[in-house]
């Protein structure tokens, strides 16, 4: 994402100057009062066939909501208001269009474009700037900005700074009286024409029963009406700008299906938690969470009161369960597992569920079964936030003490019952904001490198470096296409990984993801084997690295344990000519003490990502993402191309390594399984073996796949659990972090040195059973043909292609 922001600022801002249209006016008031104007300020009606409006949240570079203006035209001197969706009277009256689109809050930038380019722009994109842009009289929270005559050109630059002084005239919230009028015929910011605020009454008059409000559906049956509620806080959160009401057990209904809790939306009350209150509002759905929108002030009518949570237990029943529960104070009344950290430092949460989750193809079939499992995860698990709404916080809240490279949370700890939250709803996830301190509990320490096991006498390893790219390789050449922006981001980057492969004690070492820039003495290669110590090598195939992608595999090992024997190969036809699965890489080694071989292939198959829309390598709803079809297909290329001994040395002992982007009952999986490899982490760590975590869910993509000779010689095999269980902010990154986060964060140690979990092989190649062992200089690696006859007589009699 880093690059792709360097790419939208260097295409965009050669569009063209539009002089005619323009952002005009903008809305953030308070609840849904969200509107833009746009104005034409040519002599000519302005067709909007081509244009589109487009809105940037929270400093990303990927649109977040686009409005197409298709068939709408502004007149010479015209207007045309956009207004939120969700806007009451009296906004929702002053907009030609209503569209979901129009949602920003102070921190969300737009760009106007028509079929040449940018029109015009309003904010930054790919900047967050907290809660706004600008500061003092104007911002861009909670006023009505309106563009200065003067100002007759777009702004087409949409990463360059921005400061609403510059062209804008600030007027106070939920100003709409110039709304739909451009120029001197615009209000002066005074009254607007909007009705008063309804007559609240005294406290214990009849009013809406907080169940009534929310209903017994997703959404409120009351939208865009006025309500009076009087019911007692709850809790208070300050930056999601307003509180939580609940009624009192006495005021209850009887239906289960209802929640008996609300959010008030109001930046400005000045309300605590055990005050009974009296409101009025406007009632309405904000990103699918029921609330009302205060008007006016609140009355208090008591202080003190004791409300009594409801129990919260995970799994939920059905979809509909925490519905009910919206807005409502709870008990957690279970230990839960933190199943996921990814989001910590970034926005100070993470997930929550009975036990630790798995990926529904790690422990399912494909299908029926997988799905299954899928709606089980979906209902076990909640997202425990931090009751903020900003990005970056600092401190980060979890774990106690803050986050930092000495007090971690990681995956698989868990977290005391009997906590206060309240449930609520936001960015597409069921939340429980915190009431009380969260006591976490260190159940799954973080472990120290694995031992060798008694009787091996070779280890293998696995390991994806996470875009290890070394610029020049002279100190020079940031930012590259992936991995470190900078020297320091690299010094940190190598330190950590370091730090892990020499604690993983390997003599040989499968890397993915490390830069394709070849062999040479400044290679991203050479230099981590550098780092390693003067015993270690690297393999090299040719000069210029395996394919096209900008990231490759790799192998390193120690020259006083091993040697290579036979020649390097790589596959570059099928599944591996186009340009999906990277190529990969294999080599035969020899032992230098007993003359045995084997042989390894480092791979990294097609990702789950960038996705087609249709034909077989499309999801099929099965629960093996996209690109399934092309992962198989390479696992079955990759077997053929084996049978024919791409090292030229017959040897039976094959270990095929890496990121497979398959999970353990997936196909591609299968179809090495299907010719006798046997799975080594499934072997020795069972079912729930793990290398990697996304979205909350456990399962390891990463492989260690014996032939069947090498797999009696395989004494343990595992994955250390370094990396996936960690929070991101711990790694050698300095993005979205202060100077303070910046150290505190950071540790020159293995933990989080990628975010897959290195596995490690340890053998016994040993010769046995009256079995000769080579000649020490027949590089051939002697051994058997018979082992590579097998693999090829297997595949003939059964091999098989999956859709």
């Amino acid at each position: 994402m880093k690059a792709l922001s360097w790419v939208i600022a260097g295409t965009l801002v050669a569009g063209g100057v539009h002089a005619d249209v323009l952002i005009s006016e903008y809305v953030e008031g308070s609840g849904f009062n969200k509107a833009l104007e746009l104005y034409n300020g040519g002599a000519d009606t302005v067709s909007l066939d081509g244009y589109r409006l487009e809105r940037y949240s929270n400093g990303g570079t990927d649109a977040s909501g686009v409005l197409e203006l298709d068939g709408e035209s502004l007149a010479a001197g015209a207007v045309l208001v956009i207004v939120s969706s969700q806007a009451g009277a009296p906004l929702n009256g002053l907009g030609d269009i209503s569209s979901g689109v129009i949602s920003h809050n102070g921190d969300d930038a737009y760009v106007l474009r028509d079929a040449d380019g940018v029109v015009d722009s309003f904010g930054r994109v790919g900047e967050d700037p907290g809660s706004a842009w600008g500061s003092g009289d104007t911002t861009t929270v909670n006023q009505t900005l309106r563009r200065l005559e003067t100002v007759t050109t777009g702004d087409t630059v949409i990463d360059d700074a921005f400061d609403p002084a510059d062209q804008w005239r600030a007027f106070p919230e939920d100003t709409l009286d110039g709304l739909g009028v451009y120029g001197e015929g615009a209000g002066d910011g005074g009254d607007d024409g909007g009705d008063p605020p309804p007559a609240l009454g005294a406290c214990g008059d009849a009013d809406t029963p907080l169940s009534v409000v929310q209903g017994s559906g997703a959404s409120t049956p009351l939208d865009g009406e006025t309500v009076v509620v009087e019911s007692v806080v709850s809790a208070v959160y300050p930056d999601l700008d307003g509180f939580f009401l609940m009624e009192p057990v006495a005021d209850r209904d009887d239906n289960p299906a209802t929640s008996e809790g609300l959010f008030v939306y109001a930046p400005d009350a000045a309300v605590n938690p055990g005050e009974r209150v009296r409101l009025a509002g406007t009632a309405g759905e904000y990103f699918e969470q029921t609330q009302v929108s205060l008007q006016g002030e609140p009355l208090v009518c008591a202080v003190e009161q004791t409300l009594e949570p409801v129990a919260f237990t995970l799994p939920f029943a059905d979809w509909s369960a925490p519905e009910a529960l919206e807005g409502m104070l709870v008990n957690v009344s279970q230990t839960l597992t933190v199943t996921e950290v990814y989001d910590l430092a970034r926005f100070g949460s993470v997930v929550l569920a009975e036990e630790r989750q798995w990926i529904p193809t790690q422990v399912a079939e494909p299908g029926a079964p997988a799905k299954a499992v899928a709606d089980r995860n979906a209902l076990g698990s909640i997202v425990l936030d931090d009751g903020l709404n900003i990005q970056n916080p600092e401190p980060v809240r979890y774990p106690e003490g803050g986050l930092a490279a000495t007090n971690t949370l990681r995956v698989g700890d868990r977290v005391d019952p009997d906590f206060h939250a309240v449930v609520s709803y936001s960015f597409e996830e069921w939340r429980l904001q915190p009431v009380d301190e969260i006591t976490f509990r260190a159940a799954n320490p973080r472990p120290a490198a694995p031992p060798r096991a008694p009787g091996s006498n070779l280890r293998v390893a696995a390991f994806n470096v996470l875009n290890f790219f070394n610029g020049d390789g002279q100190g020079g050449g940031f930012p590259t296409a992936r991995g470190a922006d900078n020297a320091e981001e690299l010094a940190r980057q190598k330190a950590k990984l370091v730090a892990a492969l020499t604690a993983l004690d390997a003599d040989i070492i499968g890397l993915m993801e490390i830069e394709n820039d070849g062999y040479g003495p400044d290679s991203a290669i050479a230099e981590l084997a550098e780092a390693l110590g003067p015993a270690w090598r690297f393999v090299a195939h040719g000069e210029a690295g395996l394919g096209s992608d900008a990231i490759a595999v790799g192998l390193l090992y120690r020259d006083d344990v091993v040697a290579e024997a036979g020649e390097a190969a790589t596959l570059d036809t099928g599944a591996f000519g186009n340009e999906t699965n990277r190529q990969p890489l294999a080599q035969s080694f020899r032992l230098l003490n007993n003359d045995q071989v084997l042989t390894l292939v480092v791979n990294h198959f097609k990702s789950k990502g960038s996705c087609p829309d249709d034909g077989v390598n499309a999801a099929q709803d099965d629960g093996q993402s996209c690109w399934n079809a092309e992962r198989t297909q390479a696992a079955e290329d990759q077997l053929a191309w084996l049978a024919g001994q791409p090292t030229g040395v017959a040897d039976e002992d094959v270990l095929v390594l890496g990121d497979l982007n398959a999970y353990a009952l997936e196909d591609p999986v299968r179809a090495f399984q299907d010719q006798g490899f046997v799975d080594l982490l499934t072997r020795f760590q069972g079912d729930q073996a793990y290398s990697y975590i996304f979205d909350g869910e456990t399962g390891h993509l990463d492989h260690a796949l014996a032939s069947p000779s090498l797999d009696a010689r395989v004494v343990d095999a595992g994955a250390w659990h370094i990396n996936a269980d960690e929070p991101r902010a711990l790694d050698y990154n300095q993005d979205f972090k202060s100077d303070q986060q910046i150290d505190d964060f950071f540790a020159a140690d293995a933990y989080r040195s990628s975010d897959h979990d290195p596995l490690h092989v340890d053998l016994n190649l040993t010769a046995d059973d009256g079995e000769a062992a080579p000649p020490a200089d027949d590089d051939s690696g002697g051994g058997g043909g018979l082992g590579w006859l097998w693999l090829a007589l297997v595949l003939a009699a059964g091999r098989r292609r999956r859709a």
